[in-house]
């Protein structure tokens, strides 16, 4: 069994949703950045 990373989630769920545009710009953004997209993405997948 394998464990995903938040980050690697992060990335999982930048690429489904493509018309937000994230793609490359994951790599310009801090950490604490980096969070609350995940968790604004994670809300986003999950139709909350």
């Amino acid at each position: 069994m394998t464990t995903t990373t938040w980050p690697e989630r992060l990335q999982c769920l930048a690429a489904r949703l493509p018309g937000l545009g994230l793609g490359a710009d994951l790599t310009a953004l801090t950490t604490a950045e980096l969070w609350g997209l995940y968790r604004f993405l994670s809300r986003l997948a999950d139709g909350a």
